[in-house]
């Protein structure tokens, strides 16, 4: 299970209820999806990259790969400080150290940060603490 963010599921919230079930005359156009084809019925796993390039067309958003999605959620939610656990939990890894194969390039930018918390929390609350890069050699 993944957890979402509360402005995610406001968003998708909004979304569903924008699509109408029925047409003007009442008879039913699609089924109570949130992602459904152009005629209302459930995306067929072979029309799921058409249909996703589409919508980035609509939305006048350049073209980017499904998977791209994917692969941002997961950069971003390193960077943020998420648990590499849970991150390979989210996307199904069979375990943490390809997680961090494959996000590692995310890590140094984040290393200071990591530095400079370790040393609040050691040292207490300092104002502006001072990190220093260590190199080994």
């Amino acid at each position: 299970m993944v957890k979402l963010q509360d402005f995610v599921l406001k968003a998708l919230t909004g979304l569903r209820k924008r699509q109408p079930l029925a047409d003007d005359n009442g008879s039913q156009v699609g089924h109570d999806l949130i992602f459904r084809s152009g005629t209302g019925s459930p995306l067929r796993q072979r029309n799921v990259k058409r249909e996703f390039r589409r919508l980035l067309v609509a939305s006048g958003i350049r073209p980017i790969r499904l998977y791209d999605l994917r692969h941002t959620a997961a950069t971003l939610a390193v960077a943020a400080g998420v648990s590499v656990k849970v991150i390979s939990d989210q996307l199904g890894h069979a375990s943490i150290s390809f997680t961090l194969e494959r996000y590692s390039h995310v890590l140094p930018s984040i290393q200071e940060e990591a530095a400079a918390r370790v040393e609040r929390m050691l040292m207490g609350s300092l104002p502006e603490a001072s990190t220093h890069v260590l190199c080994a050699g």
